[in-house]
């Protein structure tokens, strides 16, 4: 009796040590440890951050902005006025992602890529990465064909390099260095190139709540305002619902950026939210 408990014991052993050290290599792994979740969604407030849809995912937003706050009363303080951007991001694959959209009182239909070169690693690479390139094209009417209208004047572009790093469980700081291209400019002399650079953040507040922010300061045409957006993010299960307050009530980049004319100071504050909606494709 004594021989086959110490046999039982042996076996037993053997079989927990065994079972540890292929518990030990399937600890192991390969693949680097990435900083997920820099910001709630595709937008810090206007601009866009460097989170992509997943791979397979349909993303489903609308953008509403209205009026300004200083518009009085009578205009219930901008609400009376209002303008909206729906569109569509996909996630082709994990570090690639297009949309498509379209702004109600601009007449304008954008289309957009994104492109994730690197991920923020833990204890490894610093920042996250992101090229972002947007295009946008003004629609117009058949009345308004004149002979020298010129097909190519009505586009405009957007280039972003997006870096963000997740400095700790709560904070997250973005750079967004940003040129904006216009085939046609309004006056002979003004550049056809506009050079901004956009700093943007999130603080968590609680686990479904944060705030954002961001800035775009304006290095070479200094007759269109400095943009200041403010936020609160609010996840609820598959949708993410942001309100916002900002100086511009546009809400694609080539125009928020580069065609603000409104200034917090004089009450020129615009109040909107957006919500988004996630759909798994396959």
């Amino acid at each position: 009796m004594r021989r086959f408990i110490l046999i039982v014991a042996l076996l037993t052993s053997s079989f927990a040590n065994a079972q540890d050290n292929l518990l030990g290599m399937l600890a192991v792994s390969d693949e680097p440890n990435y900083i997920g979740y820099l910001f709630k969604g595709t937008k810090i407030v206007n601009a866009q951050s460097v989170e992509l849809p997943a791979q397979g995912v349909l993303q489903f937003n609308i953008q509403h902005r209205f009026g300004t706050l200083n518009s009085g009363i009578y205009n219930l303080y901008g609400l009376d006025f209002s303008q909206v951007r729906l569109s569509f991001d996909y996630g082709i694959e994990d570090w690639l992602a297009v949309s498509i959209g379209r702004s109600s009182s601009l007449k304008v239909i954008d289309a957009n890529s994104k492109i994730r070169l690197k991920r923020q690693v833990k204890e490894g690479f610093p920042v996250t990465i992101v090229l972002n390139s947007a295009a946008y094209l003004k629609q117009w009417q058949d009345n308004q064909v004149q002979e020298y209208f010129v097909f190519a004047n009505q586009l405009s572009y957007t280039h972003q390099i997006l870096l963000a790093r997740k400095i700790n469980r709560d904070l997250t700081l973005q750079l967004s260095p940003t040129i904006v291209h216009y085939n046609l400019v309004e006056m002979q002399k003004e550049s056809h190139d506009r050079y901004s650079l956009g700093i943007g953040g999130r603080q968590k507040l609680t686990q479904r709540i944060s705030l954002n922010a961001e800035y775009f300061y304006q290095l070479n045409e200094r007759r269109n305002n400095n943009i200041l957006s403010l936020g609160f993010d609010i996840e609820t299960g598959g949708h993410v619902f942001q309100l916002h307050l900002s100086n511009s009530p546009a809400m694609i980049d080539s125009e928020f950026i580069t065609q603000t004319t409104g200034e917090w100071l004089k009450g020129d504050i615009y109040f909107g939210f957006n919500i988004s909606r996630v759909f798994t494709i396959y």
